[in-house]
């Protein structure tokens, strides 16, 4: 072992990683390539660096607007995209492919029948985010985006009917908190609570294993809100907490630093995160430890629940 460093155990959470939503947006889009010859993501397939990176190494463009992709066929990303993207795509005369997650897709559906039924929608999520924008476009008029407490706190009054939806990536904690603070000052409030499965699943299982570690890592890109949400829970939970983009970004000095007394690190990973990168932060933290130390993998676990979902129109 290593001088100073007392590290002797990795405990992997019992959800981590690669969500379905995620491997369908691969999938999908490896089929594509197979299949046609010009392909062009729209941004991201999903956010995560290292899966971007392997896209555009394989020749596979990528554009932040449909105006710059120049014929072909254009992937839209798991987080979806609004409904004048797939009108100017449809207009250009490009192909698509919809990779859409159908969770987030689900959203879709219920703002967009909420606002013909009269509906105003708030929506807790993030305003920049590529999910929200999506959702936000289905029905402009009728959603405000309510990114947190203090935001619902300053709106004003609203008549009529009301419902509230979230982001699929959102704290499930801090939906929690909206509900409440919304069901008090709007009592004619509906509540959906369509934050996926796997978000809600992944959450769960830090906040079991951050009070017995004395270190978290959450393996995910500084671009993927899910992972960042991981690894704030830790951070409140557990005290030390970092999140990490690959095996490189894991410093041996946290260990060895003077009162560290790191013994056991806790692992997680964001819903966009490929098991290679997780499999990474294992060997690094083996190499760190410098001798054998035990790696607690969880028992495994069924994920059918994540998809399933109604596909109605």
């Amino acid at each position: 072992m290593n001088k100073g460093n007392r590290l002797k155990k990795i405990i992997l959470a019992d959800y981590y990683g690669f969500c379905m939503g995620v491997k369908r947006a691969i999938s999908l889009t490896e089929e594509t390539v197979a299949r046609y010859g010009k392909v062009t993501i729209l941004k991201e397939i999903v956010h995560n660096e290292a899966i971007v990176e392997k896209f555009k190494q394989a020749g596979i463009g990528q554009s932040i607007h449909i105006a710059d992709i120049d014929g072909g066929t254009v992937v839209i990303p798991a987080h979806g995209a609004s409904p004048e993207v797939f009108k100017e795509a449809e207009i250009r005369g490009l192909a698509v492919v919809d990779a859409t997650c159908p969770l987030v897709i689900r959203i879709h559906k219920i703002v967009k029948r909420l606002a013909e039924n009269g509906y105003h929608i708030l929506h807790f999520g993030d305003n920049a985010h590529d999910e929200t924008l999506g959702i936000v476009g289905h029905a402009p008029d009728r959603v405000t985006v309510v990114p947190n407490i203090e935001a619902l706190r300053a709106l004003g009054p609203i008549e009529g009917k009301l419902a509230l939806t979230s982001q699929t990536t959102a704290r499930v904690s801090g939906f929690v908190e909206i509900e409440r603070e919304a069901k008090k000052k709007y009592p004619q409030i509906e509540l959906f609570n369509t934050i996926c499965n796997a978000t809600n699943q992944r959450q769960v299982a830090i906040m079991d294993l951050a009070p017995w570690v004395d270190l978290m890592l959450v393996v995910g890109s500084e671009s993927s809100a899910n992972s960042k949400r991981l690894a704030q829970i830790s951070k409140a939970i557990c005290g030390r907490a970092y999140l990490i983009d690959n095996a490189r970004d894991i410093k041996s000095e946290w260990f060895s630093a003077h009162g560290a007394n790191i013994e056991v690190v806790g692992l997680s990973a964001g819903a966009s995160t490929p098991d290679f990168l997780i499999d990474g932060a294992i060997e690094r933290l083996k190499e760190i430890a410098g001798c054998a130390i035990e790696v607690v993998y969880p028992p495994r676990k069924s994920v059918r629940n994540e998809l399933a979902i109604d596909d109605d129109d």
